[in-house]
């Protein structure tokens, strides 16, 4: 596609170079750039775009998206370029234009929310596939196109690699994608001008306050979603949920509430789940493997927004015994061990109260609840407290520990968060345990569980890494766990 072409209807402030030439893809990371591809140039917090124009200029790119005219200055002849004002958003549309508008032959379905994101788009792409329909997932844990899968960096990735991802699908002879949309990706533009064919919100408690400041902000943000769906999919049992019902109307979900789509005689066992799907055009009995009420909603959405876009209820009931959920969430480890370990992703104070919750009705009588926690440096502050009262309500054992101290000293977090719990209970060396090194913590809490006992490892979930002063060290709970539950075996009589 032309230079020209690619920035539409856009004004730049000015242009340079020949601007139709022929550009294949576009990116803002300078380590993407192909030959024929266009860099955007953006001014981040840290960094500027421009300090990278030599290397893809090496590399061979076609032209240059620039909101500064000094960011261009003395680029080869050879070289297109456009002044943009705020490049960050404009991206979007010139991503989309490059990549054939890919939203527009997709079902695409995007899900927003504090929790609940990674499982319901999870379950979406699960049972599409699983009634033998193409479905794209990008997301915090993989993006997929068909059967192409690739680990995810970021929750929502850049512009350009979101409709990357989409294009592939369309390729990959895909009919939908679902999509988790954070508020970040909302705020910075990522998913600018996708139109989805449906808008699902979770619910939202307290997180990213130190990028949104409070939750009024963090509503907005989510809130955004909305403006760019056709059908809007609500959680009419969240209260903001209920608030953004009351503003805009559409379809909701809910298990407690009156809903477009409910979940009723909802029956919790330790294999799995039953309830009944209430419509206004019928009822179905649903039988799922997932765990924990919190899987129902997740669960109850997925179904509810694959309904609200077109497809058949038949064949998506029949896809449900196949379901698996997503990687790292309600993920039993189980090597034939006495009592249960569960590895979570559980990172704010309500996750982990629901959290808590569903391993209480998991736990044997006598058995006691075991909950491994910690809270990620460099992020909202104000909940690391909250995190540990959630902690400290409902575990019989706590063990206290890093999450991603990122550049943070770990003994300073544990600090913050600590007083969340009782100090009696901080005084009492059957009932917490402190240790900054998350790896040894976990082996220590391995050691300690008796038969019918549950641990459950929060915050980590799917991540197969622990970053601590800017380094990612390759760390996994799940094989944190396994390495631990293999030494017990080997020291056992």
């Amino acid at each position: 596609m032309k230079l020209s072409k690619a920035l539409g209807p856009l004004k730049p402030s000015a242009t340079g170079g020949p601007q139709e030439i022929e550009i294949c893809d576009l990116s803002c990371d300078s380590r993407e750039i192909q030959p024929g591809w266009a860099f955007a140039a953006l001014k981040g917090e840290k960094a500027d775009g421009a300090a990278f124009l030599p290397d893809v200029i090496a590399k061979g790119a076609a032209a240059v998206l620039c909101e500064a005219p000094e960011q261009v200055s003395g680029l080869p002849s050879g070289l297109g370029w456009a002044q943009v004002p705020d490049l960050r958003q404009a991206m979007g549309g010139i991503a989309k234009r490059i990549h054939g508008a890919p939203d527009e032959t997709l079902t695409v379905i995007g899900v927003t929310g504090t929790n609940g994101k990674t499982t319901t788009t999870t379950l979406i792409r699960q049972l599409l596939r699983g009634a033998g329909i193409g479905c794209g997932l990008v997301g915090t844990v993989m993006n997929a196109a068909g059967d192409q899968e690739e680990v995810a960096v970021r929750t929502t990735p850049e512009s350009p690699a979101f409709y990357r991802w989409l294009r592939r699908s369309v390729e990959a002879g895909d009919r939908a994608a679902a999509v988790e949309v954070s508020s970040h990706a909302l705020m910075l533009g990522r998913v600018a001008g996708a139109r989805f064919a449906v808008g699902v919100f979770t619910n939202l408690t307290q997180d990213h306050l130190d990028f949104h400041g409070d939750m009024e902000s963090y509503f907005a943000a989510k809130y955004r979603l909305f403006a760019q769906s056709a059908k809007t999919l609500i959680n009419a049992d969240d209260p903001y949920g209920r608030r953004a019902l009351e503003a805009l109307g559409g379809a909701s979900f809910a298990i407690q509430r009156p809903a477009t789509y409910r979940a009723v005689d909802l029956v919790l066992t330790p294999t799995g789940t039953r309830f009944s799907l209430e419509t206004e055009f019928g009822a179905w009995p649903v039988h799922s493997p997932l765990l924990g009420c919190f899987n129902a909603y997740n669960l109850l959405a997925a179904l509810a927004a694959l309904l609200e876009a077109g497809f058949g209820i038949d064949v998506l009931l029949a896809a449900i015994p196949r379901i698996t959920g997503a990687p790292g969430r309600i993920e039993r480890v189980d090597s034939g061990q006495a009592f249960g370990v569960m590895v979570d992703y559980a990172h704010t104070p309500d996750a982990l109260e629901q959290l808590l919750a569903e391993g209480r009705r998991m736990l044997p009588a006598g058995g006691h609840l075991h909950v491994l926690f910690g809270c990620g440096g460099d992020r909202d502050r104000t909940k690391r407290p909250l995190m540990a009262a959630a902690v400290a309500q409902g575990a019989d054992v706590i063990w206290h520990t890093s999450d991603n101290p990122r550049g943070e000293d770990p003994e300073c977090i544990l600090d913050d968060a600590a007083p969340g719990i009782p100090k009696a209970t901080r005084d009492n060396p059957d009932r917490y345990h402190r240790h900054a090194h998350r790896a040894e913590c976990v082996a220590q809490a391995v050691a300690a569980c008796g038969p019918g006992d549950l641990l459950l490892l929060a915050g980590k979930g799917h991540e197969p890494y622990q970053e601590i002063h800017g380094v990612k060290y390759p760390y996994s709970d799940r094989d944190a766990v396994e390495q631990a539950l293999a030494r017990r075996m080997e020291s056992r009589p």
